[in-house]
């Protein structure tokens, strides 16, 4: 989204199992998903919607959840100073159920508009003109590109069980790998 006129462009990628989330610095699952949510700032990107070279924000949503989900920590990484690979061996908590809907596009959009929700008539109809001449200015966007600005058919299921760990003991160069199994999960 752009920090300058509020333009966004959105896309839809396909779904996936597979989850990595950033360990370093943070305490658990729900402060790395909620990093992810609020996203990070690109400097010096030329808009889509104004055409001005200014700060973009961009972030990830949950659009779709599969049956199956495999969240890999992330706690290997480059130090650029030693361009050594380290492990990241912080303490980092995880819960037995875990829900994505406050991650979900859904949700995050849902909280935004409720948020910015017009107090009056004429605050609505000058959002909608505004969308109107967007359209009318960039006709290209969206054209040919069918996964662009879509918006995701609403899920009904963002909860998860843990069924498993798998634990790496070592360094970044050398260890083994074990894994914890929950056969209770019922």
């Amino acid at each position: 989204m752009c920090q300058e006129c509020g333009y966004a462009k959105s896309r839809l990628e396909p779904p996936t199992t597979y989850m990595a989330l950033p360990v370093k610095g943070r305490k658990g699952v729900h402060e790395s998903l909620q990093e992810m949510v609020e996203g990070d700032i690109i400097s010096d990107y030329e808009c889509s919607g104004c055409k001005k070279r200014t700060d973009v924000k961009r972030r990830s949503l949950i659009a779709e959840t599969p049956n199956v989900l495999v969240v890999q920590l992330v706690r290997f990484e480059l130090n650029y100073e030693t361009w050594q690979t380290e492990k990241i061996n912080s303490h980092y908590e995880f819960p037995l159920l875990l829900d994505l809907a406050p991650y979900s596009y859904d949700t995050v959009t849902g909280k935004e508009a409720a948020a910015k929700k017009p107090k009056e008539g004429e605050e609505e109809a000058e959002a909608e003109e505004q969308k109107l001449n967007a359209k009318e200015e960039h006709p290209e966007d969206g054209e040919g590109e069918a996964e662009e600005n879509e918006v995701p058919e609403p899920e009904d299921c963002y909860e998860y069980k843990l069924a498993g760990v798998t634990v790496h003991s070592g360094t970044a160069h050398a260890g083994h790998y074990w894994s914890l199994i929950n056969t209770r999960r019922g």
